[in-house]
């Protein structure tokens, strides 16, 4: 008998579709704007990379629903979506 996996995973920058809001995962930090998990979040949306900046400088790929500042989140980055 196979043992089933019944863990949940976090979802990923990357795998999340395009159009879709999401918080970035919540991780540990002082909750004084420096991660926490007591303190509010930014939610962002998610849209297709930007390819007209420099290559110096990462893509923009979400958008700050708050105040419209982009964003680059990169694809590895664990994220809750929310409606």
């Amino acid at each position: 008998m196979v043992a089933q996996n019944t863990q949940s995973t976090p979802l990923t920058f990357g795998e999340l579709g395009l159009g879709k809001t999401f918080i970035c995962f919540p991780s540990d930090g002082d909750d004084s704007g420096h991660g926490g998990f007591r303190g509010a979040h930014y939610v962002f949306i998610k849209f297709d990379e930007d390819k007209s900046v420099s290559s110096q400088t990462p893509p923009d790929n979400a958008l700050r629903m708050r105040d419209g500042v982009p964003s680059h989140i990169p694809k590895g980055m664990q994220v809750l979506e929310v409606a």
